[in-house]
């Protein structure tokens, strides 16, 4: 059962990240003007951080497998909406203001769906992992997160290559698509066995959903997820700035950069899981200050080879955060709030996804070095919080 997890997460997240190397150069052919497509995707981040709670109580109410496949499959045709407009505003000569809103409208609807299944993944884990399990089980779904983000963008890389900038849509459209109609099948429905309800409800009698507690899981998760944003702007912009490549060149090299980053994070959630076996308080407690030490690498040094070191050591305090933020949260909720909280979750990628790069790109003008110092600070709030929130060891 917890390999299906793994893979509709992983289904999930490749459907995202094989389009988004080409999502730039297919958007421009489309006629789209750069602020245009900054719109287009900031407005696909603001339909995550909305939706994603609803997605989750949903899940509470009508169980996890649904909500799964809805999330998969409904990706799927909104993906099939979207190519099919840029394949008209391609055809066309000129930018043509009607197409450029539906195109705008469709990302936001796809927005809707991207945190469905990984939301309705996370509470379904919740489910069927004990408390003792449950940081390792959840970091299994984040190393499939952590692997998407790798050989996702290959992925898209690839085909394109061999194709045309379409073909990765298609792609992922089909993977969506058949896999969300393998779970129907491969996926039991959600029952969670009463004897075993009322007993998680006894043990988490005063465990409110909203609490001081899982608001500092969320604002640490936050901080973790600012610096992952962040950096894929950033990057291209700070190797051409301050190490002084070309344009060309720091695009390569930022590319290359993240791969690293993506595999630093998979080794350190592949760890957790075979040898670690840390509790989810200390993985986050770690990922920040990794996540910090990283970061003032980057900020101390221009010289790469430090800058290569930073990323990995950011990507393992990533993974350490990704894979804790679920655990940890699923832990300090009842038992009739997995969903909810696993929302929660979801909600601070939407968060990060608009917060990041605004921030990030103005502050970036004043001085390059300026936004690593604020997320560093910004990861240090975090950290403070998340332990004053958090001064008894959660049960795990």
């Amino acid at each position: 059962m917890k390999n299906k997890l793994f893979v509709a997460t992983l289904i999930s997240y490749l459907g995202i990240y094989i389009t988004m190397p080409v999502l730039s150069a297919i958007s421009t052919q489309a006629h789209l003007a750069p602020g245009q497509i900054g719109i287009m995707i900031s407005l696909g981040a603001i339909a995550m951080l909305l939706f994603a709670p609803v997605w989750g109580r949903l899940s509470d109410k009508i169980g996890r497998k649904p909500v799964i496949v809805i999330g998969l499959i409904g990706m799927g045709l909104l993906f099939i909406l979207y190519i099919e407009l840029f394949k008209l505003s391609i055809a066309t000569s000129k930018t043509v203001a009607a197409l450029v809103v539906c195109l705008i409208g469709a990302r936001f609807l796809l927005g809707i769906f991207m945190t469905t299944a990984p939301t309705a993944a996370n509470a379904y884990m919740a489910d069927i992992s004990s408390p003792e399990e449950r940081a390792k089980d959840m970091s299994s779904l984040g190393f499939a997160t952590g692997l998407s983000m790798v050989i996702g963008p290959i992925i898209g890389g690839c085909l394109s290559s061999i194709g045309t900038l379409a073909l990765p849509f298609y792609v992922s459209i089909i993977l969506l698509i058949l896999f969300g109609i393998l779970m129907i099948f491969l996926l039991p429905n959600t029952k969670i066995n009463v004897a075993t309800l009322e007993s998680a409800s006894k043990s988490t009698t005063s465990k409110k959903f909203l609490s001081f507690q899982l608001f500092g899981w969320l604002v640490a998760g936050c901080s973790v997820m600012f610096v992952v944003v962040g950096l894929q702007l950033l990057t291209s912009l700070y190797l051409h700035d301050a190490i002084g490549q070309s344009i060309v060149q720091s695009a390569k090299t930022a590319s290359l950069l993240f791969v690293i980053l993506g595999v630093s994070l998979m080794i350190i959630q592949i760890a957790q899981i075979k040898f670690f076996n840390w509790t989810a308080k200390q993985m986050m407690t770690r990922s920040i200050l990794l996540i910090i030490l990283g970061l003032l690498l980057i900020v101390l040094t221009r010289d790469f080879i430090l800058l290569l070191i930073s990323y990995i050591v950011i990507g393992a305090g990533a993974g350490l955060g990704m894979s804790s933020l679920s655990a940890g949260a699923s832990l300090v909720v009842s038992q009739d709030n997995q969903g909810s909280a696993a929302g929660a979750v979801a909600m601070t990628q939407g968060i990060a996804g608009i917060v990041s790069p605004l921030l990030g790109s103005f502050v970036y003008q004043i001085n390059i070095k300026l936004p690593f110092i604020i997320f560093a600070l910004f990861a240090l709030f975090a950290y403070i919080l998340f332990l004053f929130s958090n001064k008894k060891e959660t049960t795990n």
